[in-house]
């Protein structure tokens, strides 16, 4: 009997090992790392591969941005799968086709070819900003979900320096399409790897629910005038740096670098400063900074300023963090994967629109109202921001992998 008491015991450790927080915030970690690595690749290359070997205009790169940004429309399709999917598979799927999509754009040899390659890679890409969020949101606590959300944003940093720095050797060895192809064979290997070793988050009888609730109004606003702001950024700032000052693919490559650098030790920072000062406060702050940041982009003639105009804009990136922290404090768990794939799918409604509209107005008032557009944009995000209110107690419990009788590992804290 003894003997058989003594085989039970390590079992039983080992079981709570696995269980632990701490593996599934590892688990996350890597998926983030490869996926984003991918989305690095195609970031980096994209303005002067579409410029260099396609000849595509500003507008033309609105629309293809446009169009990249259709599948985050349908964002609020991750919350409908999660019901029949743990996100975990979800999240697995989306790295594979981020690999196809980044092989599919190297292979393309007009702006129909490079579209379809993007929407393929879009598709793994915006499935994967609601799952793995939502993923992540499920397995941290309350009271440390902006600091762990700061950390897993600083592998984000450090996948994209990874990247970057093997894209900083390739490009002088290898063309456009043969990094396109290689870096998409890596990522969608890895993908199907990790669907094959990461076993389900779901507890025995765990559910999740779609519905819209009033409460989640602000957080939905808000993620439309985010996702205004960020898709001025990331379709414009970098060809306004491309077309307006020549900047060339290094110098592209080597700024991707010292942003990425930056924020995967700034991100950890500003998750703390999340967890000491409130959502709110972090939330208003940096769309006042934005404010000034885009007009720097319009009137700045100076390139280097430009430069730090576009480093700062990549830090501000990570205020994001509080948005999704505000949404983890007030949600319950059931609306929680459903709360964050709409979120992604209002913030995508204005991604459809935001590049069409600001090349329309490069093209014809020329790139300072564009940048002024954004200006705006910001002033109302921080305007709306302070409607922000955080509840002293949340719906959301401590996850259910930790079993009853199992004690929590070290370090963690009950939900508040």
């Amino acid at each position: 009997m003894a003997s058989q008491t003594a085989k039970l015991v390590p079992t039983q450790r080992s079981s709570s090992i696995f269980r632990r927080r701490d593996v599934s915030i590892h688990t996350i970690a890597v998926s983030t790392f490869f996926l984003y690595s991918g989305y690095a690749v195609w970031r980096v290359l994209f303005n002067n591969f579409a410029k260099e070997e396609l000849g595509i205009n500003a507008f033309q790169v609105g629309v293809v941005q446009a169009v990249r940004e259709v599948p985050g429309l349908l964002g609020f399709l991750v919350g409908v799968l999660a019901v029949l999917l743990a996100e975990v598979h979800i999240v697995t799927s989306s790295i594979i086709l981020m690999g196809i999509g980044l092989i599919l754009c190297g292979q393309a040899q007009t702006i129909l070819t490079l579209g379809v390659g993007t929407v393929v890679m879009s598709v793994g890409f915006h499935q994967f900003l609601s799952s793995n969020q939502s993923l992540l949101l499920h397995t941290i606590k309350t009271k440390e979900s902006a600091r762990i959300q700061g950390r897993i944003r600083s592998v984000e940093s450090a996948a994209a320096v990874a990247a970057t720095l093997m894209l900083l050797w390739t490009t002088r060895l290898w063309d456009y399409r043969q990094i396109f192809f290689v870096g998409g064979i890596i990522i969608a290997g890895a993908g199907v790897c990790l669907s094959v070793v990461l076993r389900s988050n779901r507890a025995p009888g765990e559910t999740r629910k779609v519905r819209l609730r009033r409460r989640y109004g602000v957080y939905y606003l808000l993620s439309f005038l985010r996702g205004c702001r960020r898709h001025i950024f990331t379709t414009f700032a970098i060809f306004l740096l491309v077309s307006e000052h020549g900047m060339h693919i290094s110098v592209t490559t080597l700024l991707f670098l010292t942003a990425s650098l930056i924020t995967m030790f700034v991100f950890p920072l500003l998750g703390v400063v999340v967890e000491r000062i409130g959502e709110r406060l972090v939330l208003v702050g940096s769309s006042f900074m934005l404010v000034f940041i885009f007009l720097g982009y319009a009137y700045m003639p100076v390139f280097s300023l430009l430069i730090v105009c576009y480093v700062l804009d990549n830090i501000l990136f990570g205020s994001n963090i509080a948005l999704q922290s505000y949404i983890r404090k007030i949600s319950s768990r059931e609306d929680l994967t459903h709360c964050v794939s709409v979120g992604t799918t209002t913030n995508h409604i204005s991604a459809v629109i935001i590049p069409i509209v600001g090349g329309f107005i490069w093209t014809q008032l020329g790139y300072r109202g564009t940048f002024v557009l954004g200006a705006v944009i910001v002033f109302i995000d921080m305007v709306t921001s302070f409607f922000v209110r955080v509840r002293a107690h949340t719906g959301l419990e401590a996850p259910p992998t930790i079993p009853a009788g199992i004690p929590a590992a070290p370090g963690e804290h009950e939900a508040t």
